[in-house]
């Protein structure tokens, strides 16, 4: 017969409940995606809202539009502060204006949010 001490067993206990919170503190890879998609519509409206009100509607596109060109997570250490990375490219000028608009951003971990750090106008 084995016996265990009450040590171990409070051991087992400690490590089972730590590993679920480090489980639940990380967003799982669908609440990621969902809040990425909700963050470009929103720069989206706000890029075209812009537009409209320094110049006027006939220069944006009837449907302006977002691409993602790049999605990554991250894993391991890297994934301690950022959990993902994203690059997309924002169309929301009518075709005889060919410019368009391409943004970085990355997963907070800690705020929970995606966080824009680059952008750039670019010739397309």
């Amino acid at each position: 017969m084995i016996k265990y001490s009450p040590f171990s067993i409070l051991h087992s206990q400690f490590a089972f409940i730590f590993a679920l919170l480090l489980i639940s503190c990380a967003d799982p890879p669908f609440i990621i995606h969902e809040r990425l998609e909700e963050t470009l519509q929103s720069d989206l409206e706000n890029l075209v809202a812009q537009i409209i009100k320094g110049s006027s509607k006939e220069s944006v596109l009837d449907t302006p539009y977002f691409v993602i060109r790049d999605l990554r997570e991250f894993r391991g250490d890297t994934a301690r502060r950022y959990a993902a990375y994203a690059e997309v490219d924002f169309y929301y000028f009518k075709e005889d204006i060919r410019i368009a608009e391409k943004r970085k951003f990355r997963y907070d971990v800690s705020r929970r949010h995606w966080d824009r750090y680059f952008k750039e106008l670019f010739f397309y």
